[in-house]
């Protein structure tokens, strides 16, 4: 294995090269569509769950961003000050411009997510994890314990994410011609290394700056969040494909999952607040 510095710093160079495809497949449809100030890309059961989490009146922190669509849909459902946070240059652009030029008060900033500033720590109700951010990152226990860092303490991380059962099974450009069939280990101690780009927007293939993708198993994302003093609060799971790699599987129609999704609070107990207290008179026998 090589550092953590190296595979962000690998991924980073990836995702700029990729950029500028994605964005001449969507980025006029996204201008288009943000023009509504009521428009949201959240569909069920993702919208749904954050109804009832409620997002009205929050601060919100998007950790890897991306071009900003999702926290935008936040900021149009109510939110109050809504951050995100993202490690592409080209993503980061984009997302500014499109706040800017659709009058959306969103911040955006292009960092390392393990290198989040201190300024932003203790301040958010919520901190909100998209499709595709954990396999991007090497160190998961390190990327919630930023989280954990960033939420007030009782805020919620709101996860919707790809299944892990997901990365055994094919993709729909492989060549393996059954989605059903396992392909690949589900404990994987390396990183996938990829160099044919990750347009998964427009579809196309590239050679590429080499790209690193790390797959978490459950007991991985579940033991990191214990590691960083968030509670689990709700898992679901479900039959629903959001990687835009796996319909063929979705459409076998076995009910497997292929996506979740996860809220975790913080539970950080400061010194000044101890579990409990001795009476100030205890009684004779204690």
């Amino acid at each position: 294995m090589k550092s953590s510095a190296f595979y962000i710093g690998a991924n980073r160079l990836a995702w700029d090269e990729a950029m500028p495809r994605h964005q001449a497949k969507n980025q006029s449809k996204w201008d288009d569509r943000f023009q509504n100030p009521d428009y949201y890309v959240f569909e069920n059961p993702e919208l749904e769950k954050l109804n009832e989490l409620g997002i009205s009146g929050k601060d919100i922190a998007h950790v890897c961003c991306n071009n900003g669509v999702e926290l935008m849909s936040l900021k149009n459902l109510g939110a109050n000050r809504c951050v995100g946070f993202d490690f592409s240059e080209m993503a980061i652009s984009e997302a500014q411009r499109r706040a800017k030029a659709c009058g959306i008060s969103c911040e955006f900033f292009r960092t390392d997510v393990y290198e989040i500033e201190d300024r932003f720590y203790g301040i958010f109700d919520i901190v909100y994890v998209s499709i595709g951010c954990f396999g991007w990152l090497p160190d998961l226990e390190k990327l919630f314990k930023k989280i954990s860092s960033l939420l007030k303490k009782g805020g919620v991380l709101f996860v919707y994410e790809q299944h892990p059962f997901v990365e055994m099974l094919p993709t729909d450009s492989g060549s393996e011609s059954d989605p059903l069939k396992i392909v690949e280990p589900y404990f994987r101690t390396e990183p996938f290394e990829d160099t044919h780009g990750i347009d998964y927007v427009g579809g196309t293939v590239y050679d590429s700056k080499p790209n690193y993708w790390f797959v978490w198993t459950l007991s991985d994302i579940f033991m990191s969040l214990k590691s960083a003093s968030l509670q689990l609060d709700t898992f679901y799971e479900y039959p629903q494909d959001i990687s835009a790699e796996h319909q063929r599987t979705e459409n076998a129609g076995v009910q497997i999952p292929l996506s979740y999704i996860l809220t975790a609070r913080s539970v950080v107990y400061t010194p000044q607040t101890p579990i409990f207290s001795v009476p100030s008179n205890p009684p004779k026998w204690w």
